[in-house]
């Protein structure tokens, strides 16, 4: 194993000088890897040396490119990598558009030997120029996702991204869109002009925070009417399909209030030998894409209210429980966040307002008995 200088003139006379590393990888096989400068190879040998004796070095010329290595990933998401299920089809085509639209024309002719962080340094200051920070994350997150996968299958030796983020919060923050409670009052008044099933659909939204796949993916089976509680643990993906929750936090208990028991009661003796809970007229899950055209936006526009996503009612829920005291564990629990700190991302400002306002009014009355 050795580091020599290498020099040579061009055509023009110019005389050009590289500093390649000679050595064997763990297979015993010679290779060589050219650099510009004597520090650079040098960094690079010690890098080597610890990816040779660990067996994990891969040498330049059967390296995968990114484009090449991303495809590889979007198998192993179609499949499901290690106890994770398969990824469903949404998030492949997702997945697929970061990779087509944004990795591979940038860096997806690079070997994956070559990739330093500073390309992923530039790469992400690239995507900040172009995109959203949330999209921009988002993309950042697929190469990540993407070299990991590598790394898992040796590939390559290390995850040169693990270190570059993209910050979201303090003056970044997307705060979510909560729906007022007038316009809550609005579109519960108009449902009522809904077929029943619709209307279930709004209202269990509303006094639950499902997500809207959670709703069209429920069976009756997970609904105890004795109880007035809804497990969930299944969900119908944009497309119809019929999966798990989005994470083990997913699945849970929740307990339902009187008026939409009463309803859910209302609809079971409507609903005959369908199995789900909200079907088509067919038997089947409602496609995200025909609810919202169907349903939602319609619904909005009789309604008066400005459009705002399905989502925004698991956003009013969850303000809900903030304003009913809740604290942040059972505010994760009765959503299903896979986290705690999700649940602070999304609704910390809530939460912070509201402890805040109490803290003055408790500083306020100590003072005035002071006086």
């Amino acid at each position: 194993m050795s580091i020599r200088k290498r020099t040579w003139a061009t055509a023009k006379g110019e005389v050009k000088e590289a500093w390649i590393v000679d050595y064997f990888d763990q297979a015993r096989k010679r290779a060589i890897k050219t650099f510009s400068t004597r520090k650079e190879a040098r960094e690079w040998e010690t890098t080597m040396r610890g990816e040779v004796r660990e067996k994990r070095h891969i040498v330049a010329s059967k390296s995968l490119t990114v484009a090449e290595a991303g495809a590889e990933w979007l198998k192993a998401v179609g499949h499901g990598r290690d106890d994770r299920e398969p990824a469903e089809r949404a998030t492949i085509r997702g997945y697929r558009h970061h990779l087509d639209a944004y990795i591979a024309p940038a860096i997806g002719t690079k070997k994956l030997t070559d990739l330093a962080k500073v390309d992923v340094v530039a790469f992400r200051n690239e995507l900040l120029k172009k995109l959203t920070r949330a999209t921009a994350k988002k993309v950042l997150q697929s190469l990540k996702g993407i070299l990991s996968e590598m790394v898992h299958q040796d590939r390559v030796g290390v995850n040169v991204a693990s270190a570059v983020k993209i910050g979201i919060g303090g003056r970044h923050a997307e705060e979510v869109e909560i729906p007022s409670i007038a316009d809550i009052k609005l579109i519960r008044t108009k449902a009522k002009d809904l077929p029943l099933l619709r209307r279930g659909m709004i209202e269990t939204a509303i006094h639950t925070g499902m997500r809207v796949s959670e709703i069209r993916g429920l069976p009756w089976d997970a609904v105890d009417l004795k109880a007035g509680i809804i497990e969930v643990r299944q969900r119908a993906d944009e497309y119809g399909v019929i999966g798990p929750p989005k994470s083990k936090a997913g699945k849970r208990a929740i307990t339902l209030p009187a008026d939409l028991m009463g309803l859910l009661k209302e609809l079971k003796l409507q609903a005959g030998k369908n199995e789900l809970v909200f079907p088509t007229e067919a038997g089947t899950p409602w496609l995200l894409s025909n609810f919202y055209a169907r349903v939602w936006t319609k619904l909005l526009k009789d309604a008066g209210v400005k459009a705002f996503g399905f989502h925004s009612l698991r956003h009013f829920h969850a303000s809900m429980l903030i304003d009913s005291d809740a604290n942040p564990k059972e505010i994760q629990t009765e959503l299903g966040h896979s986290s705690i700190q999700m649940t602070y991302d999304l609704y910390g400002h809530l939460l912070k307002t509201k402890d805040g306002n109490a803290r003055q009014k408790e500083r306020a009355e100590a003072l005035a008995k002071r006086l």
